[in-house]
């Protein structure tokens, strides 16, 4: 799970501010708690498990943590568990419970949250991309093939465009990006007209990552541009969603997304996505491309 380290810098911040909000600190605290995973305490009780409730100065609240080593800080007994949940289930649990605020990471930064702070945040992310009527695995092998992302090659290529990030998120939009795969085995008995159902085999592949300075998810305008990645694994592709995309790197707490790792190196980092995030959301989304995350091509 995420560690939300930059939800935690941006409290640092705060603190290195005198606990003072400016405008910036506010909207990056906002934009973090939206993406965020947060676990929050239970104990079983009669065979059901509730949310644990304290009474500080007449308010009701009730911890949340940013990682299992922080739960552990504050919470030693074996009956006390920990739930991972979405923001948009803390929004609802004030909406609906006495619990009037949060404090994150009582052993630790005990930060308070109140209910006002919460409930004030808007345009709540999506957490599931779904229809009914996804591409079937035959459409899906001829978008694969037919794939030409020039315009963006042609944007990211030209120097002067380098920091643009308003224009090329409108280049990306407009883009079917591939993902590069990773295996330690060679799927090739696996592969049925070129294509991969992990929906039917399980997970055989894990996404490419760039490490260098923080971890940062990896997109791609070509095959070509897929296969000059150097690794020791087996290589596979994967057409993304850019907006599934956008939100996965947000959640997953990650540094941010570099286009053509190893060619043009071109980096995007989280600060500027989640500035365009919702942007994704509304202009990058292509429902019908729920299910491309479950399925691998062959580099040929």
């Amino acid at each position: 799970m995420s560690a939300h380290k930059h939800l935690r810098l941006v409290i640092e911040d705060i603190h290195a501010n005198g606990d003072s909000l400016t405008k910036d600190l506010l909207l990056r605290l906002i934009n973090e708690f939206r993406y965020s995973n947060l676990l929050i305490p239970a104990k079983k009780e009669n065979g059901t498990l509730n949310f644990i409730i304290y009474d500080d100065e007449d308010a009701k609240i009730t911890p949340l943590f940013t990682d299992r080593d922080e739960f552990r800080k504050f919470y030693k007994a074996d009956d006390i568990t920990a739930l991972e949940n979405s923001f948009e289930l803390y929004q609802n649990i004030i909406k609906t419970t006495d619990i009037e605020g949060y404090i994150l990471n009582p052993a630790s930064e005990k930060y308070l949250f109140t209910e006002r702070f919460i409930l004030g945040i808007t345009n709540i992310p999506k957490t599931n991309f779904y229809t009914a009527e996804p591409y079937t695995e035959s459409e899906l092998t001829d978008i694969y093939n037919a794939i030409d992302n020039s315009r963006l090659e042609d944007f990211i290529q030209k120097r002067e465009n380098v920091g643009h990030y308003e224009a090329l998120f409108e280049c990306l939009s407009c883009s079917t990006p591939l993902a590069l795969m990773l295996s330690s085995q060679d799927l090739s008995q696996h592969f049925k007209n070129g294509i991969i159902s992990m929906q039917e085999t399980g997970p055989l592949a894990r996404m490419h990552t760039d490490n260098i300075g923080g971890e940062y998810a990896t997109i791609f305008t070509s095959k070509d541009k897929l296969s000059q990645v150097e690794t020791d694994y087996f290589k596979y592709a994967q057409i993304v969603n850019v907006a599934t995309f956008v939100n996965f790197v947000l959640t997953e707490d990650m540094d941010g997304i570099v286009i053509n790792p190893e060619s043009d190196n071109v980096l995007i980092p989280r600060g500027e996505l989640l500035k365009y995030s919702l942007g994704f959301e509304k202009f990058a989304n292509d429902e019908r491309l729920s299910t491309s995350m479950f399925y691998l091509f062959e580099l040929i």
